[in-house]
Parts: structure tokens; sequence; C-alpha cells
């Protein structure tokens, strides 16, 4: 048992460390990526930190130049997934004030309607109206 586990450090803390320090994966990405348990890769992480502590200042600086590596890598994409046009811009503004214009011939003819209904209520003394409630 412990020679196993000898043996999966010798062939997995390495990439461990790299996966972690240089592309900035957490323990439960690299456990799911290699087959050691999230606690073991937590625990190997601590002791390099713990052994390297000079270089500390080292490895926070890779990790936030990943950090902005990746941050630049996601606007890219999305940049490239999202073109905006300024035809499509204008098109949609077209539309958004076609819209807007309907709206409010919509608005005009319900109370068109509802001014209709109160005069022919007035005129024949008959409710049109659906009544609030329900009879039992």
């Amino acid at each position: 048992m412990y020679k196993d586990k000898t043996e999966k450090r010798q062939k997995y803390y390495d990439e461990v460390m790299r996966l972690h320090f240089e592309k900035g994966y957490g323990e439960d990405r690299i456990a799911k990526i290699l087959p050691i348990g999230h606690t073991t890769v937590n625990r190997w992480i601590a002791n390099f930190v713990a052994e390297n502590k000079q270089n500390s200042d080292f490895i926070a600086m890779q990790k936030k130049k990943h950090t902005i590596q990746t941050q630049e890598l996601y606007k890219a994409e999305q940049q490239e997934n999202n073109p905006v046009n300024a035809d499509e811009i204008a098109k949609l503004k077209s539309e958004i004030e076609q819209l807007r214009k309907e709206l409010d011939f919509e608005k005009l003819k319900s109370e068109a309607y509802n001014t209709m209904i109160d005069i022919a209520e007035k005129k024949f003394r008959i409710s049109i109206r659906k009544k609030r409630g329900a009879k039992q």
C-alpha cells in the first residue's frame, strides 16, 4: 500500500504542481484529471508551498499571470462569439421603435374600446363588463 502511494507520487507529483501553478486548476479539477484523490492533491500542494516559502512570491506571480491570461482569452472568445455590427444595432433600434409605435396604437385602441363600453352601458343601461366574483 505504501509502495503504491510512493509510485503515485513519483508518477504524478510534477504533473499536479504544473496543473496547479501553471494552469491554475484547483484540487478537485486535478483529481478528476489524474487518478488521485483531491485530499492527496491538497496535501501535496500544501507541502510544496511549505517547502518553497522563499519561492512563494514567484508562485504568486505565476498564478496572477495565469489568471490574467485566462481573462484575456475569455474576453477574446466572447468577442469572437458575439460580433457586434453597426448594421445589426441600427436594425434592432428601428425594430424597437416600430414595436413602441405598435404598443402606443394598441393602448389607444384599448382606451377607445373601454370608452365605447362605458357609453353603451350608460345609454342602454345594461352591464356589458364581466362581474367580479363568481355566482354560486
